[in-house]
């Protein structure tokens, strides 16, 4: 049985694979991939630094280490989360029952929507931070990337749960 939606098809009891959603949601999970890199790497590379007063280093987003802790814990998650769902996607697509094809489209949804939403606040807390953070030791554009590559992940994580799939593959079957 086949669910169409536009341009996209999900095949719910069969082999079809669409490359082209595949494709589509591949770019958006790499660029993903790259923004949470950039994020948790900026901020585990350049992040910290250390005062005089202090032997280990300080988070220079207002010195406060839960901003550095949350933004480079999302970066992680969301580096796994993007390795590990189009994996899933493959496999559900090939070898897996309808059953089990729902279950992958319902975590992929739920995880980009998850993903969004953390995104989202990540993004608040560094930019509040920032705008907060008086220190002159900080590496400027560190901080920057940040902010800017945790907002453009707001985006794409956005863009994963608006996917084609989604809409036909939860929509309750016609009966008719």
């Amino acid at each position: 049985k086949k669910m169409e939606n536009g341009d996209a098809q999900v095949s719910l009891d069969g082999d079809s694979f669409d490359l082209w959603r595949f494709i589509k949601q591949t770019v958006l999970r790499f660029l993903s991939w790259v923004f949470a890199i950039v994020v948790f790497g900026t901020i585990s590379d350049q992040g910290y630094y250390n005062p005089v007063s202090k032997e280990n280093g300080t988070c220079m987003f207002n010195n406060n280490e839960c901003a550095c802790g949350y933004a480079v814990g999302i970066g992680v998650l969301a580096f796994v989360a993007c390795v590990v769902i189009p994996v899933l996607d493959i496999i559900a697509s090939k070898f897996c029952s309808a059953e089990a094809k729902k279950r992958v489209v319902i975590g992929d949804l739920a995880s980009s929507t998850a993903g969004t939403f953390l995104w989202f606040i990540c993004f608040c807390v560094l930019a509040n931070q920032w705008a907060r953070t008086n220190s002159k030791n900080v590496m400027l554009n560190a901080a920057r990337a940040a902010i800017a590559f945790s907002f453009f992940s707001i985006i794409t994580w956005n863009l994963l749960c608006k996917q084609p799939q989604f809409v036909s593959t939860l929509q309750p079957p016609d009966l008719t």
